[in-house]
């Protein structure tokens, strides 16, 4: 379970202005991104929107990062937002021979809240079916899997780990005091100094793909106690945290600095609109320079 840790971007999907996805884009982004360092990528998260996606759209973008890693040591997690055990199951026995080292997974989303016992039943059934690893994807507000329940799958080998956003770091700081044996990785975008500080095994969050080399170099600052840089650098990525990646029209936002800042990522897919609204392209640009130095430093 070592291997879950460090910066793992949430890579995004390039689709076309019709909404198919762009596979030759989606080969270029990943080999950038290798390129860069980075620990590994997650395929089809909130980031991905892969909410969107077919299971045979899913399917070629997991077989188009495989083929691209080739024989590097470099993680790929297939992320998995549905709605009930049988759909997840399905998803995944269609890639479980493709070599995925883990499944990252919603709770069921949709309006209703299953509970504890119903939110415990669900990964266990998902793993005891595929017996693939799991890193429970802890996003969604109605139906947050509580840090007892986390606890339990975690002391019984259900899940390898934990990705944590809900935009709480009181429950952040919770896990990882009470669930020690699986890595807790954190998705709270403008608070990933804290996270790091606080023992979070690494990151999975938008931000660490708008920015994933500056990503990693708070992460190394942390790791090596040089908490100057470290605060220098949260400062830096605070308010890209803000503008750019939490607020409801993400994806598309997001793709619009990463297209400006010179990387071809294509357009979000409908119903979220392929350009921002026109009052804030002027300061999202600003926002595309300011990602581009920093890359670069």
């Amino acid at each position: 379970m070592e291997k879950f840790r460090g910066i793992i971007p949430p890579v995004v999907t390039p689709f076309d202005e019709d909404g198919n996805v762009d596979y030759d884009l989606f080969r270029e982004e990943v080999k950038r991104i290798i390129d860069v360092g980075v620990n590994g990528i997650a395929i089809g998260g909130s980031t991905g929107e892969g909410y969107t996606l077919s299971d045979g759209e899913f399917m070629r973008l997991i077989e188009l990062a495989i083929e691209v890693r080739g024989r590097r040591n470099f993680l790929v997690i297939a992320g998995i937002i549905t709605n009930s055990v049988h759909q997840v199951v399905e998803r995944a026995l269609g890639i479980k021979n493709l070599n995925v080292d883990a499944l990252m997974i919603t709770p069921p989303h949709y309006l209703f809240n299953a509970g504890d016992e119903g939110n415990y039943v669900f990964y266990k059934e998902i793993y005891e079916r595929t017996k693939l690893p799991i890193i429970i994807y802890n996003v969604v507000p109605w139906n947050v899997v509580s840090v007892n329940v986390i606890e339990k799958l975690a002391k019984e080998g259900v899940i390898v780990g934990i990705k944590q956003s809900g935009g709480n770091i009181h429950v952040l700081a919770d896990l990882l005091v009470k669930v020690r044996n699986v890595p807790i990785l954190t998705a709270l975008d403008d608070m990933l100094f804290p996270s790091f500080i606080m023992g979070s095994s690494g990151s999975i969050a938008a931000i660490n793909t708008l920015l994933p080399r500056t990503s990693i170099r708070l992460f190394n600052a942390v790791a090596n106690a040089d908490y100057e840089t470290a605060r220098s650098i949260h400062e830096e990525l605070l308010p890209i945290a803000r503008f750019v990646i939490m607020q409801p029209d993400m994806p598309t936002r997001l793709k619009f600095v990463m297209n400006n800042a010179g990387w071809r990522v294509g357009y979000p897919r409908k119903p979220l609109l392929p350009k921002p609204p026109q009052d804030i392209v002027g300061k999202l640009q600003e926002i595309s320079r300011q990602v581009q130095v920093l890359e670069r430093e």
